[in-house]
C-alpha cells in the first residue's frame, strides 16, 4: 500500500520530537509499503537541516516537508504556523507530490487539526481511506491543561475542523484506551474506532545506555548513601506536579530513602526553594542528561514516579513516553495520575496515590522500601509485546488492510 503519514510535528531519533510517525513509517515500509511522512518544515520539536519545501530523505525514511512561518512560544505565529501548514497542502509543490505519489491511506495525524480539510480532500481525489489519528483531544486539551474557554475564538475553531474529522474519516484511531464513547458523542460512526497506543523501539540506537563515565560517577556518588531510591527522568514543569514528591521526601528521611530529579524546567526553583524550606538533604537535583544516559538513571533507582495534576481529561487515557523506559527497565512506578487501563495498570507495575496526596505517597513509598525484596515485576516483557512499534505497525497494517478490502 502507498501511505501518507500527515504529522505537522514529526521528527526522527537524531532530529528531535515527534517520533511516532517516523518508527511506524520506518516498519511500515519493512512490511512491504510505500510510506510518506508530510510535516512542517518548521516546529518546535525538532530542527531538521533542511531549508525548502519538498521531498527529503530523513534517516532512512521518506518526508515530504511543507513551508510555514516560524515560531517560537505560544504565540500568533504559530497559529499561523498550524494554518500556512494545512493551507500549504493545496498549494502546487504538494499538488505534484500527490500526482505522482497517489495514496491508498491517509492517516492523519491530530497534533494539530488544521490539515484535516486538506487530508480529505486528497483522501477523495485518490479514493483513499482517511484515518483520523487522536493523540490529544482537541480542544478539550487546551481547555483543561492551559485554561482556554470553550468560547474561546481558537477553541471553536479547533472543535470545527476536529468534529469535521470525526464526521468525515474512514476510520479513527486513537492513543487514548478509554475515548471511544467521547468521540461517538462528537461525531464518529460506531464501528470506526481502534485504540493503537503509543509505543517505543526497542532497536534504536539512541535508547542504548551512554558510556559517559563521568556523569556515571557523578549519579552514583549523589545516590550512594540511600537504602531506596525514587526517581524521576523528564521536565520538572508545573503540569508534571512534582510537588507532592518534594513534600513526601520529608517523610522518607528517616527511612534513608532518597528522591532523584533527572531533568529541567520551570518550575525547578520552586522545588527546589522547597526543599531548602524543608531542610532536606535527600532530594537530589542532577539537571537534564543526554537520552542514551537515562536508561543507566532509571537502571540506578529502585521505583520511578509520574504524575500530573488532577484533570478530567486523563479519564479518557494516557500515553507518555517515559513509562515505557520504566517499564523496559522492569521498574515499580508510583503513579498519581487517575487513568484507567493505563499501561502500567495492565502491566502490574503501578502503585497508585490520589495526585496531590503527599501522605498516601508517603506511606506507599516507605512500605515499598521496608518490602521491596517481595516486589517482582515483569513489565518489560509486556512492552515487547504490547507496545513495540514494530508490533503496533503491524497492528495498523490488519487495520489499513481490512479498509482497503
Amino acid at each position: 500500500m502507498d501511505i501518507w503519514y500527515i504529522h505537522p510535528y514529526a521528527g526522527s531519533p537524531k532530529y528531535g520530537m515527534s517520533f511516532r510517525p517516523y518508527y511506524l513509517s520506518k516498519h511500515f515500509n519493512k512490511l512491504g509499503h510505500n510510506t510518506t511522512v508530510v510535516s512542517s518544515l518548521k516546529h518546535h520539536l525538532c530542527s531538521l537541516p533542511f531549508k525548502k519545501t519538498g521531498l527529503v530523505d530523513v534517516e532512512g525514511v521518506k518526508y515530504f516537508l511543507q513551508n510555514s512561518i516560524d515560531y517560537e512560544g505560544n504565540g500568533i505565529k504559530r497559529l499561523l504556523n498550524m494554518l500556512m501548514f494545512g493551507m500549504g497542502l493545496f498549494g502546487k509543490p504538494f499538488r505534484t507530490f500527490s500526482k505522482i505519489n497517489p495514496p491508498d491511506i491517509i492517516i492523519a495525524s491530530t497534533a494539530h487539526p488544521f490539515h484535516l480539510l486538506a487530508a480529505k480532500y486528497y483522501s477523495k481525489k485518490y479514493n483513499a481511506k482517511l484515518i483520523l489519528e487522536v493523540r490529544d483531544i482537541w480542544p478539550l486539551s487546551l481547555q483543561e491543561l492551559v485554561g482556554i474557554s470553550k468560547y474561546h475564538p481558537l477553541s471553536i475553531l479547533i472543535n470545527a475542523f476536529q468534529k469535521y474529522g470525526y464526521k468525515k474519516c474512514d476510520h479513527c484511531v486513537s492513543l487514548l484506551e478509554n475515548s471511544e464513547l467521547f468521540f461517538l458523542n462528537e461525531g464518529l460512526k460506531k464501528g470506526k474506532f481502534s485504540c493503537i497506543p503509543n509505543g517505543i523501539e526497542l532497536s534504536s540506537e539512541h535508547e542504548k545506555e551512554s558510556e559517559n563515565s563521568s556523569l556515571k560517577s557523578q549519579l552514583s556518588i549523589a545516590i550512594s548513601n540511600f537504602d531506596t531510591v525514587i526517581g524521576y527522568t523528564g521536565a520538572l514543569g508545573i503540569p508534571n506536579n512534582l510537588m507532592p514528591l518534594i513534600n513526601a521526601a520529608e517523610k522518607f528521611k528517616k527511612y534513608n530513602i532518597g528522591v532523584l530529579l533527572v531533568g529541567d524546567g520551570i518550575q525547578k526553583k520552586a522545588l527546589e526553594e522547597r526543599v531548602a524550606e524543608l531542610q532536606l538533604n535527600n532530594v537530589v537535583f542532577f539537571g537534564k542528561v543526554p537520552k542514551g544516559f537515562v536508561p543507566y538513571v532509571i537502571d540506578s533507582c529502585d521505583a520511578m514516579f509520574i504524575n500530573a495534576m488532577p484533570k478530567e481529561l486523563y479519564k479518557f487515557g494516557i500515553s507518555p513516553n517515559k513509562i515505557f523506559d520504566y517499564m523496559m527497565h522492569d521498574k515499580l512506578v508510583f503513579n498519581g495520575i487517575d487513568s484507567p487501563n493505563n499501561p502500567l495498570e495492565k502491566a502490574g507495575c503501578e502503585i497508585n496515590f490520589p495526585a496531590n496526596d503527599y501522605l498516601s505517597l508517603a506511606n506507599k513509598v516507605i512500605d515499598f522500601h521496608k518490602n521491596k525484596e517481595n516486589f517482582s515485576i515483569n513489565s518489560s516483557e509486556f512492552v515487547r509485546r504490547q507496545h513495540s512499534y514494530a508490533q503496533l505497525a503491524k497492528n495498523y497494517e490488519s487495520l489499513m488492510e481490512s479498509l482497503v478490502g
